[in-house]
């Protein structure tokens, strides 16, 4: 089955957290603009990730909050730097449960003047734990439904592809796989009953937008399920072929993604997006060897960067 997903003219996503800030960048293209913040002022990066993503058709714009980084402290004093409502916001998408990635969610959902969608799977809420090198555990914070509803989100759950934003976005619900080489973390767990499992990342769901006459933009969370099953699944469900640009963490840092580095990029140079920002858990090793192998495509990001899609 493909989704009708109405193309948009433009595309912002600003980078509200990632692993990286660098004020000496200060790029100013018709794509890249980086923040220029005046003396004394400062953004800060943790390991998380939140993107503000707008889109435009027309004179009609939707906001977006996708992901909510890994603390209130970050996500709260970068938006207050960069002069963002949280006001602004008319939806917010969770990419999968990871305490990385909603941190600031329940502030989110305080802050706004009125109550917001909360799009994520079902499985966001299971309890997950990480298996350290002593063979010990240490279990991640987790979130509940209640804690979602009680702060002010309205609670849209779903397992399968689903539009928003007045059908200008879709998310892909959980990812189809497909690849070979793409098969998770040995040392994460999630909960199932009453045991602990290794984590298949049932709700990890990537971000699609059809920007006219250029093809679809995959924005990812972490790529727990793999940032290639996650685009070759976009295409599936759109039933657009051409991809215009890749962004979001890629989950390849650590020894043992080292491994996944060389198929992946295989893979992405077979897809030819015109652009590739691989952000947050991709890792700088993996980070290199993309912007080695793909230089025209490849941009970096950094926390309170705007990539303008659409008037490239």
């Amino acid at each position: 089955m493909t989704y009708s997903l109405h193309p948009v003219d433009h595309v912002d996503v600003t980078v509200l957290v990632d692993n990286y800030t660098d004020l000496l960048m200060v790029e100013q293209t018709s794509f890249i603009r980086r923040p220029i913040l005046s003396d004394g002022k400062t953004l800060l990066a943790e390991h998380g990730l939140s993107f503000l993503i707008q889109v435009r058709s027309g004179e009609k714009i939707h906001t977006i909050l996708m992901d909510a980084g890994a603390t209130e402290t970050a996500f709260i004093e970068n938006a207050k730097t960069l002069g963002i409502s949280l006001d602004e916001i008319s939806e917010v998408v969770i990419s999968h449960g990871h305490f990385d990635h909603i941190g600031a969610l329940f502030c989110v959902l305080r802050q706004s003047s009125c109550r917001i969608p909360v799009h994520l799977h079902p499985a966001a809420f299971a309890m997950r734990r990480k298996k350290r090198p002593d063979g010990t555990y240490t279990t991640l914070p987790s979130m509940t439904a209640d804690e979602v509803t009680h702060a002010g989100g309205i609670l849209s759950l779903s397992r399968d592809p689903s539009l928003i934003a007045n059908q200008k976005i879709l998310l892909t619900g959980e990812v189809e796989r497909i690849t070979p080489f793409e098969q998770g973390s040995p040392v994460l767990e999630a909960r199932e009953g009453d045991l602990f499992v290794k984590d298949v990342f049932r709700d990890d769901q990537a971000l699609l937008i059809h920007l006219k006459d250029r093809g679809l933009i995959v924005i990812s969370g972490c790529a727990h399920a793999g940032i290639i099953n996650s685009v070759r699944y976009a295409q599936k469900i759109t039933g657009i072929d051409t991809v215009h640009a890749i962004m979001g963490g890629f989950h390849l840092s650590g020894p043992y993604f080292k491994k996944v580095i060389p198929d992946t990029i295989k893979a992405l140079q077979e897809i030819e997006p015109a652009y590739i920002i691989p952000v947050h858990c991709t890792g700088w090793e993996a980070q290199v060897s993309i912007a080695q192998a793909m230089p025209h495509a490849f941009a970096f990001s950094t926390v309170g960067t705007t990539f303008h899609f659409g008037g490239e």
